[in-house]
């Protein structure tokens, strides 16, 4: 799960802070902040605004813009307003989430088993809370999505002959999503890694 960075508060023309009355107008601050991808599935698409501790459990927090992510239908529908916090989880934008999972072929995640027990129970109980590991169904492509990115980014990655190619794959894999797919499967190319965290908006290096 790719670990972001939004930023401060978006600050107007006089310097002072933005207001998000809706919160739907943080949306494309958020985006320029750190893509239009979900903060836990990766995926590109259509997404909304998501309160990292829901908003009817925190409704003073539900203008506020470090409460304020990106979540497409399934992770949303799935996250719903289970958590009453932050604390007992982890966050793409407060932890380092991308050294928490492990992405496999078939579109499978799995927790890094080398996470200290601490880490483990915050890196699960994220997981659990969005149904990161969920098989898939007619209304849930989470695993589909990433199996096909995968066979993808497998298939780019044999075609990488020059430079050119590699620009073209980094804009490919912008243009996609997963993040962390392509960060796994070219995990033995240091310089496409570099490319793909500088290509996608917000990632932590």
């Amino acid at each position: 799960m790719r670990s972001v960075d939004r930023e401060s508060w978006p600050l107007d023309g006089a310097g002072g802070k933005i207001s998000f009355s809706p919160y739907r107008k943080a949306k494309p601050y958020i985006v320029e902040r750190i893509g239009n991808y979900c903060s836990y599935c990766e995926r590109k698409g259509d997404l909304h605004v998501e309160h990292v501790v829901p908003k009817s459990k925190a409704p003073s927090l539900e203008e506020h813009w470090e409460n304020l992510l990106l979540g497409c239908v399934n992770c949303n529908s799935r996250k719903d307003n289970k958590n009453d916090a932050r604390a007992g989880y982890m966050w793409p934008d407060d932890d380092r989430t991308d050294r928490a999972f492990e992405y496999r072929s078939g579109g499978r995640v799995a927790l890094n088993p080398n996470l200290r027990e601490r880490e483990r129970k915050r890196a699960q109980a994220l997981f659990d809370l969005v149904g990161l590991g969920a098989t898939g169904s007619a209304t849930d492509s989470r695993r589909s999505e990433r199996r096909r990115i995968w066979e993808l980014a497998e298939e780019v990655k044999v075609d990488l002959k020059d430079d050119k190619m590699r620009n073209l794959a980094t804009k490919l894999a912008a243009a996609e999503g997963c993040w962390s797919v392509w960060m796994t499967v070219f995990d033995d190319d240091s310089d496409m890694r570099k490319r793909f965290i500088a290509a996608f908006p917000g990632t932590r290096p």
